[in-house]
């Protein structure tokens, strides 16, 4: 297992779902966990729940949005961040019913989605990487989407905000390489989280189990197993890449597999 001792991450988007199992993950593997989210009673219930476990870990409310609130938080977090992992974004609720596509889609949705999912990511990346630079190095894992880099009929900020955190994370990686910074983005499928479970009928999560090369979804804890590799040195030499963890939803064309070959 990869090996965080001596490491602080901070974990945006951490009170439920991918960036729960995420901060549970690295305080598995030894890191001090700052768990941050817009709901600070769910990052603090998570916290607990790492401690109670014998981990190390403590909570802030942070609205990724807002910058004054990224000084405030890192200025309040004592040891140097060396890992982030820039999990936060909109992905349900009343925003994004109404991401739609480009025609009918209201300028309001588009600027709150970018604002959270892409500039949050920003300024993660602009207000933790100082204090990497001066504790020699760290590891930035970005959380992006296979929406970043396919096309489909709906959320279309959603996708074009996960497709800027790509291209952000090829930007940092290169700015900040020679100086022992890593950056890289996971890209995950579809996971099936209590919330996706709660919202789509079950003859749609067998279609967009189907989909998938694996015969299931994704689990909040794959993702966060691959957050773990990216943020230890057991991934020293991988910096720059967008990895998908979508159990081969983008590696094949459907139209291309008759029904029943699979």
């Amino acid at each position: 297992m990869p090996d965080l001792s001596g490491r602080t991450a901070l974990v945006t988007g951490g009170g439920s779902g991918i960036g729960a199992a995420s901060a549970a993950a690295l305080a598995a593997a030894g890191a001090t966990v700052l768990v941050t989210d817009i709901d600070g009673e769910a990052a603090a219930q998570v916290a607990k729940a790492i401690v109670d476990a014998g981990g190390h870990a403590s909570s802030a409310r942070l609205d990724v949005a807002d910058e004054q609130q990224w000084i405030s938080v890192i200025a309040d977090s004592g040891d140097p961040i060396t890992v982030l992992h820039n999990n936060a974004a909109i992905t349900g609720g009343p925003v994004m019913a109404n991401d739609f596509d480009v025609v009918r889609i209201d300028v309001d949705t588009w600027d709150t989605v970018l604002a959270v999912n892409l500039r949050g990511t920003m300024l993660g990346c602009k207000h933790v990487v100082p204090g990497m630079l001066e504790a020699g190095g760290g590891s930035i894992v970005n959380m992006s989407s296979v929406k970043g880099s396919t096309g489909s009929s709906y959320r279309t900020a959603y996708a074009t905000a996960k497709g800027g955190i790509d291209s952000l994370t090829r930007m940092v990686a290169t700015s900040y390489g020679k100086r022992n910074i890593r950056c890289n983005a996971v890209a995950p499928g579809i996971v099936e989280t209590p919330g996706l479970r709660h919202t789509v009928p079950e003859e749609r999560l067998a279609e967009l189990r189907d989909a998938h090369l694996l015969p299931r979804l994704g689990s909040p804890e794959d993702i966060a197993n691959m957050v773990v590799f990216l943020a230890s040195d057991d991934a020293a030499f991988v910096t720059g890449q967008v990895i998908a963890v979508d159990g081969g939803l983008i590696a094949h064309s459907p139209a291309m597999s008759p029904p029943g070959s699979r």
